[in-house]
């Protein structure tokens, strides 16, 4: 583990310097705000008046190699951290990684690198933490995230710029059960023909009503043919939903919805045997399995083409690149 009490001129980005601060903490004291002491009645409202109370700032790294649980890597590669401080470290990895990771441990061998922000009482213990940025190997791939507090949206980044203030995709019915799964090559019902089946089937009961899955903006709501009644939305990062064979709509086209927002009502409108949910997730444009689609996120913003980002980016990547190893099975 490295600590900068002072860190080197450009560790850190701008908005985010290292220092020696004063906290201004409320006492409560005999002094009366406004008055002399020949001016005031002996019934006078005290009130309290501000004292301040030196905390230190400073700029921790830590890195290695472990396994586990972010806490038990944290263990093994910051144990001269007091056991509150690497839970502080371990609830804000957390909550920056499980959003956007299915898998919440480090793989055998895996890398943790965190370079987090330290506030300390003159006491010595840490009053807060805030992580700057961390990189850790989850769930099969390398993962980075950097603190971007001059955002629209102040949060964290992943290296490509997109926000992690992003929640998962939810299911278009209160109660989904599969009737029919996605799949290239599924005899239809009706037709009575081999053809790909580029969505899922939910059975539920006439009249159900069907939810947005994500935050989007409705881009079609009206009848189209085998389709029957059907809803589509727009959502950030190409991708689109399509809610089919509805017994009526509840949306009209370019209107906001949010998640969980009712746009229709189950039916058994176009090609249909009986009334069920067609529920479709597209990429660009291209069916995408929608099982597979309830691990997406909605985020909030993308700062990729921002100069400030790129600017706060680098720094932050050479404050990672500056963590120590320690090497632990």
């Amino acid at each position: 583990m490295t600590a900068f009490r002072s860190p080197p001129r450009g560790i850190r980005p701008p908005g985010l310097a290292t220092a020696v601060i004063a906290a201004v903490v409320l006492a409560v004291t005999s002094a009366v705000a406004l008055a002399g002491p020949d001016d005031v009645p002996a019934d006078a409202v005290r009130l309290p008046s501000a004292r301040a109370i030196p905390v230190s700032i400073d700029t921790l790294l830590i890195g290695g190699f472990a396994r586990g649980s972010f806490r038990d890597a944290l263990r093994v590669i910051a144990s001269d951290l007091t056991d509150a401080e690497r839970e502080m470290v371990g609830r804000h990895l957390d909550k920056i990684f499980v959003p956007v990771l299915r898998e919440r441990e480090l793989e055998t061998g895996g890398r943790l690198k965190v370079a987090y922000e330290r506030v300390k009482r003159p006491d010595g213990s840490t009053r807060s933490i805030q992580v700057l940025a961390a990189q850790a190997a989850v769930g099969g791939g390398l993962h980075t995230v950097f603190l971007y507090e001059t955002a629209k949206t102040p949060g964290y980044y992943d290296d490509g710029g997109q926000s992690l203030d992003a929640t998962p995709w939810s299911g278009p019915l209160d109660v989904l059960r599969v009737t029919s799964p996605f799949r290239m090559n599924r005899m239809h019902p009706i037709l009575n023909r081999v053809l790909p089946h580029t969505g899922i089937d939910y059975a539920a009961r006439y009249g159900a009503p069907v939810r947005a899955t994500a935050d989007g903006s409705v881009s079609f709501a009206a009848a189209r043919g085998g389709y029957g009644n059907v809803v589509e939305v727009q959502h950030p990062n190409g991708y689109a939903t399509r809610y089919a064979h509805l017994s009526a709509v509840a949306v009209r086209p370019w209107q906001p919805v949010r998640q969980g927002d009712v746009v229709g009502y189950v039916g058994a409108s176009g090609l249909a045997t009986g009334p069920h949910l067609h529920y479709e997730v597209r990429r660009k444009g291209q069916p995408v399995d929608p099982e597979i689609a309830t691990q997406f996120q909605t985020a909030t913003e993308q700062v990729g083409y921002d100069a400030q980002w790129r600017t706060e980016r680098r720094v932050l990547a050479r404050l990672l690149a500056r963590t120590p190893t320690v090497v632990r099975k």
